[in-house]
């Protein structure tokens, strides 16, 4: 194995602590390596709004593109020390910009697959090239073949572990993908720069390596300084109307836009709702089952964190407590701090208390702050006496932890989840959750869950009733044309106190609401459960979707494409 020439044996005064140096750079490296992988295959999915597929793929590529440069690497004698540096620089660079750029092509020509994969194979294939590099050069300081593969491999693997969880933990929920990259481009720059002032001796080219890292160190730190700015720059060209937020979450990607008084929002790059139509969703999501069910005390919300399901279950006097679940806090900031936000869902959570609930369970004390509002006759009497709506709960957990965990009953459960896009999504609507809220709802309690469009997700929109049926309750779809999404349907569900012709009775007999709505009336409502021939008609078998074995994913995707 050559790795440099005896004329260059290192002195051992100044290099004592080079196996210390290069076992730091192996963790460093690690780090930075598995914190490429995540931000590459997180960027692909907020381009094209959420897809699991998207960090497979990317950490399929650099994988396979890490093997690459391990081969390679075999070719490389002498100046290895040169070698590495360059590796370090390049691969330092590259990282820092790929965000910017993949970005900057999305805006620019709606398309970026073959400019991230080609970003993936290069930021692997130096990542495979610095490994085997850095532990040949650990050969002059240890001999030992199996110590000095044991230090080298442990520190990497080390590094990847501290890497995923400063990426988990810290860096998505603080800095943009952008700002990500660039950060750790820097760091593989400095490390160059470290390396080559502690091995100087020992390096060829050294005016020319101190060049690069410094124009390196430039380029990214202006890059750095500037790149929340021209993210904003061209994550306007996605939108139509005006940014007015933007925030990158621990989950997802959050936007909110702005014209004429019309508040859209969007999570990874998909619409949420629209301020213009987003009653007549949430009129048929909350006031079918909140009409329907013979008591509604207390009632749940599973996601929802946006407040609109909230502001129209608040509208009920006879609603004692309500418990919201959304499992992030991002989501529930936004809209209770943000004006806009507190402007559509009219200040649902105004008092409310928040929570985040604990590994172990649902927290043992119960304590909520309770809404209070005046009623029509307090204004009508100009009496300023408050007087209690209902007390709310709001826990920042996954709602499929939460139902197996929490002991209250609920009489009323509200399902506001997004579409079944990815696996996250898709177990929320899966026979094991359904079971598990079924021990949490009291007797004669009623569920409405979204269920996605009839139209243009037919066999996901049909597997969720499949799915509820197989997991023990009677449902009932039904629909509504909801402007800004087209065609889009609802499963009302319960368990076994009424049957379903008797539930339909109960539908058509409802003729008027207890409580002001903004769009539903009773013969819209009665009009939502009439579907035309063949629109709960499939050609193929539609499976009901359990956890193990996730069909709706496959049929929303498939639907979808």
């Amino acid at each position: 194995m050559n790795t440099t020439s005896s004329s260059l044996t290192p002195r051992p005064n100044r290099f004592r602590f080079a196996r210390f140096f290069l076992g730091s750079s192996m963790l460093i490296m690690g780090a930075c390596g598995i914190i490429y992988e995540y931000t590459l295959g997180v960027l692909g999915n907020y381009l094209i709004g959420s897809s699991h597929e998207q960090i497979f793929v990317i950490i399929g590529i650099m994988m396979f593109a890490m093997g690459l440069g391990a081969v390679v690497q075999r070719r490389f004698v002498g100046r290895l020390f040169d070698k590495f540096l360059t590796i370090e620089l390049l691969l330092g660079f590259l990282g820092g910009i790929s965000s910017i750029t993949i970005y900057a092509v999305f805006a620019w020509t709606a398309s970026y697959h073959t400019v991230l994969y080609l970003f993936a194979l290069a930021i692997g294939f130096f990542i495979g090239l610095e490994i085997p590099v850095l532990i040949r050069l650990n050969t002059e300081y240890e001999k030992s073949l199996r110590i000095n593969l044991s230090e080298i491999l442990c520190m990497d693997y080390v590094g990847a572990l501290l890497g995923a969880l400063l990426f988990t933990y810290v860096l998505l929920t603080r800095l943009t993908v952008g700002r990500i990259s660039l950060v750790l481009g820097l760091v593989n720059t400095l490390l160059a720069v470290g390396g080559l002032l502690y091995f100087w001796p020992l390096v060829k080219r050294r005016k020319l390596l101190a060049i690069a890292c410094t124009l390196s160190i430039c380029v990214l730190s202006v890059g750095l300084a500037r790149v929340d700015e021209w993210m904003i720059e061209l994550e306007q060209r996605f939108y139509f109307d005006p940014i007015i937020h933007s925030e990158t979450s621990k989950y997802q990607h959050i936007v909110m836009t702005q014209r004429d008084e019309v508040l859209k929002l969007y999570l990874n790059g998909r619409l949420q709702f629209s301020s213009a139509d987003e009653v007549i969703y949430h009129d048929l999501l909350v006031h079918v089952p909140m009409t329907l069910a013979p008591r509604r005390d207390r009632v749940l919300i599973l996601g929802g964190g946006d407040g609109l399901a909230l502001r129209e279950v608040l509208r009920y006097p006879d609603v004692r407590h309500v418990t919201l679940v959304d499992i992030d806090p991002a989501i529930v900031r936004l809209a209770s701090k943000h004006p806009e936000m507190i402007r559509v869902n009219e200040a649902a959570f105004h008092d409310a208390r928040v929570r985040v609930l604990e590994p172990d369970g649902v927290l043992a004390t119960d304590e909520t702050v309770s809404i209070l509002a005046k009623t029509k006759l307090a204004s009508e009497l100009v009496d300023d006496t408050e007087y209690p709506l209902a007390e709310v709960s709001v826990y920042n957990i996954d709602a499929d932890l939460f139902v197996q965990r929490v002991r209250e009953t609920f009489d009323v459960a509200i399902l506001d989840f997004p579409d079944p896009s990815i696996v996250e999504l898709a177990k929320l609507y899966s026979t094991n959750f359904y079971r598990a809220l079924a021990d949490r709802l009291a007797p004669g309690a009623l569920i409405s869950t979204q269920s996605s469009s009839p139209f243009d997700a037919k066999r996901a929109f049909l597997c969720i009733g499949q799915t509820l049926r197989a997991a023990g309750y009677r449902a009932v779809p039904y629909r509504q044309n909801v402007p800004s999404f087209g065609e889009w349907g609802w499963h009302l569900a319960w368990r076994d106190w009424i049957s379903v012709p008797q539930m339909r009775q109960r539908i058509f007999a409802q003729n008027r609401f207890s409580v002001e709505t903004a769009y539903l009336t009773p013969e819209v409502m009665h009009a939502a459960f009439a579907f035309g021939k063949g629109w709960l008609e499939s050609a193929q078998e539609v499976q009901p979707n359990s956890k193990f074995r996730p069909v709706l994913l496959q049929y929303y995707q498939r639907d979808r494409e």
